[in-house]
């Protein structure tokens, strides 16, 4: 696997709400062989790397302010978080909003096998969009690079007829990036915050539009691939889901975990969430869940005596 390239310099980072610029010696930038940047946020002796993705329509930097701040609040408990911007999306090059799914998920196992170098306990963590990413990376990859994983309402279709399959992977052949029209906004339910939903409309760098022809059938050929291999999905896995997401099906997440032959797995359903559970109104709790189960793991991980950081 090629090596992606990385400079350690300080970066200048832009808030991409405010457009208000901020020097931080603890955010650096990368680029991958594919073109797609990428993110770390560092902290001082860290115990674990937590790779984060995602959703679709937004970008890696709206984890530092929005998502209850879950980027400085895993840094404050010296996790390292490392993070891509999708292909179309945050500082990655690409017309707005479309995405290869499938060069997404070669990006994250670049991200994951980059990071398990590091000799510490690796976690993935995926939203939505970023979920199904996630999840094929656990099912395409070896298990360096991934010793628990959190899926936050990801999106997981059903597998659609070889018909329907035939048909969308060939307009996403002839017009890659018109858009699949739906009567509402992408925006719309996206939380039952209201001032969220307002910084997420007002947020420039948030791409609004519906998903492409590219992005639907590239996220069918993935999810298929899920769906067939989730008894090789042995790693300790939890899982949240608003009962209210429009976006995606919670049905979905309970018959993944079901599913998946992992020993050690958890399925939160949130009654009444919608679909960014940390933007919601029940979000602490949902943030101190995902702390909370992180903390345990990283522990059982370290006293296990497989890492040795260098």
């Amino acid at each position: 696997m090629s090596t992606s390239t990385f400079s350690p310099a300080v970066s200048t980072v832009m808030n991409l709400t405010t457009g208000d610029p901020c020097l931080s010696q603890d955010h650096q930038i990368f680029t991958l062989p594919s073109g797609a940047s990428a993110h770390k946020w560092l902290c001082d002796s860290p115990r674990a790397i937590l790779v984060l993705q995602h959703g679709f329509g937004e970008y890696a930097e709206r984890y530092v302010w929005s998502h209850c701040e879950l980027i400085p609040k895993l840094n404050a408990r010296r996790f390292e978080v490392w993070a891509l911007d999708l292909w179309g999306h945050g500082r990655s090059p690409g017309a707005r909003g479309v995405v290869n799914v499938q060069q997404a998920v070669d990006d994250h196992l670049q991200i994951r096998y980059q990071a398990a170098t590091r000799g510490l306990p690796v976690f993935l963590f995926g939203h939505s969009l970023g979920g199904l990413i996630a999840a094929a990376s656990v099912l395409k990859g070896s298990s360096s690079g991934n010793d628990g994983v959190i899926l936050s309402s990801p999106a997981l279709p059903a597998t659609m007829p070889a018909l329907g399959e035939y048909a969308v992977g060939l307009l996403a052949r002839l017009m890659p990036a018109v858009r699949i029209p739906r009567p509402k906004s992408p925006l719309e339910e996206l939380c039952g915050d209201a001032e969220q939903l307002r910084l997420a409309n007002e947020d420039k760098s948030m791409h609004k539009g519906q998903i492409s022809f590219l992005v639907a059938a590239t996220a069918l050929r993935e999810a298929k691939l899920i769906w067939t291999r989730l008894g090789q999905w042995t790693e300790p896995t939890l899982v949240v889901h608003g009962t209210s997401d429009s976006w995606t099906q919670f049905q979905q997440s309970e018959q993944l975990v079901k599913n998946i032959a992992s020993t050690d797995k958890t399925l939160h359903l949130v009654e009444g969430g919608y679909h960014e559970l940390l933007n919601d109104g029940d979000h602490e709790h949902t943030l101190q869940l995902i702390l909370g189960w992180l903390e345990s793991q990283v522990d059982l991980v370290s006293t296990s005596g497989k890492y040795v950081p260098r």
